[in-house]
């Protein structure tokens, strides 16, 4: 959209923690958001994409593993997306800063809120996903 293109994009990082604290779909979010503003709105629907299909992997995994191992593979898959949203965008964010240096990127912080709409995203996907699988019978472990 025009009006995106006016503001300035957040940086690689700030969209890798949120999608550390928050999850997937919050990193996915903030990514769609900073892509958009730099001119790459095929990246961005390559964000959504990741999004949910790693969201519906890894909640079919904590489905299915025991709870205690649960928590490791929960924190495992976070540093994973937290690197793979930060990668997402890297080279386009390095393009897009070569060519505005005298622009900062938007502050991390303003991206909280879609944080927050990403994590009740990323529920909706988890809740799904275990009614589904406890409508066909199978039970969590």
């Amino acid at each position: 959209l025009p009006a995106e293109l006016r503001k300035p994009p957040f940086t690689p990082k700030a969209t890798g923690r949120i999608a550390f604290f928050f999850g997937p779909f919050a990193g996915a979010l903030v990514s769609v958001i900073s892509l958009r503003r730099m001119g790459h709105p095929e990246q961005a629907s390559k964000a959504l994409s990741v999004a949910l299909f790693g969201s519906l992997g890894l909640a079919m995994v904590l489905f299915f593993i025991p709870d205690p191992f649960a928590r490791f593979v929960g924190l495992g898959a976070e540093y994973a997306f937290y690197h793979i949203f930060k990668d997402l965008q890297k080279n386009e964010f390095e393009e897009w800063q070569a060519a505005n240096a005298s622009i900062q990127p938007t502050n991390g912080w303003l991206a909280i809120g879609w944080g927050f709409l990403g994590l009740l995203l990323s529920l909706g996907v988890f809740l799904v996903v275990f009614v589904a699988l406890g409508f066909f019978g199978l039970q969590p472990r």
